[in-house]
């Protein structure tokens, strides 16, 4: 069984950054993920961090104005510098982290720019940024985000950022696999796995439709986890959701010896 991460952007929701790392580490989890760590008092963050002997497996990119609902700047002409700047910044904090997988969020599709014009300034971006990730010893990874998330993402599907990958083909880009976003659409994130299982280097979990933990919802999410037992997957699987009930409850499916 892979090596579980919690996610402390969705975990533990009522205590403080700070607080969270250490009901991680209470809780028998050895790694962490965090959406967007840049607001949260950093110094602190790290030295929880080491204190608690936990590792900070992934954490996203800045995506831009988050406000006006900005997922990401890759697919944006005019905003490549911007991008780059900000991929730049993420690996800063990975080096002070000791992060060694960054996720960088694709964007939301212009109005008016065709798909395949989008996707190839995507990619010519990517490329660029791959270049800053592999001299940093840093994996840039690309995730799905389903429709009703983020409707006109440029990655909507898994197939979709595959694609991306595909095109910018630099060997410091792979997958970061949502099984959430891969079931929000009605696709089987089994096979999913299964068909893009060399480009993986991120997974995570969340039960549908709610977004809670495994149990709470419809996702064959044990036949998912049993698929990448199957295929050796041998990374992280972040548990992305929102708990429902307290946190002894959303953890409950997880056995302390799988954390």
């Amino acid at each position: 069984m892979p090596r579980f991460s919690a996610n402390l952007s969705f975990l533990w929701p009522d205590l403080e950054p700070s607080d969270r790392i250490r009901a991680a580490a209470d809780a028998g989890f050895k790694r962490v993920e965090i959406l967007f760590p840049y607001e949260w008092e950093l110094d602190r963050i790290e030295r929880e961090l080491r204190r608690c002997d936990l590792e900070l497996v992934l954490f996203d990119v800045p995506p831009g104005d988050r406000q006006r609902g900005e997922r990401g700047m890759l697919c944006i002409p005019g905003r490549e510098e911007e991008c780059l700047a900000a991929v730049r910044q993420a690996l800063e904090l990975a080096r002070r982290f000791g992060t060694r997988r960054l996720n960088l969020l694709a964007g939301m599709l212009p109005p008016d720019l065709p798909r395949e014009q989008a996707l190839a300034h995507a990619a010519t971006v990517l490329r660029k940024a791959g270049d800053l990730a592999q001299a940093a010893g840093v994996q840039l990874l690309i995730e799905n985000i389903s429709p009703p998330t983020a409707p006109g993402y440029l990655a909507e599907t898994v197939e979709q950022a595959a694609e991306l990958i595909a095109a910018a083909n630099h060997a410091a880009i792979a997958l970061q696999l949502d099984q959430y976003h891969v079931s929000m659409v009605g696709a089987d994130p089994s096979a999913a796995a299964e068909c893009y299982a060399s480009a993986i280097g991120h997974v995570q979990i969340a039960d549908v439709p709610g977004r809670h933990q495994p149990g709470s919802g419809t996702a064959p999410i044990t036949a998912f986890l049993a698929k990448l037992d199957e295929l050796g997957y041998d990374g992280s699987v972040g548990l992305e959701y929102a708990p429902l009930g307290s946190m002894d409850e959303a953890l409950a499916w997880l056995p302390l010896n799988k954390r």
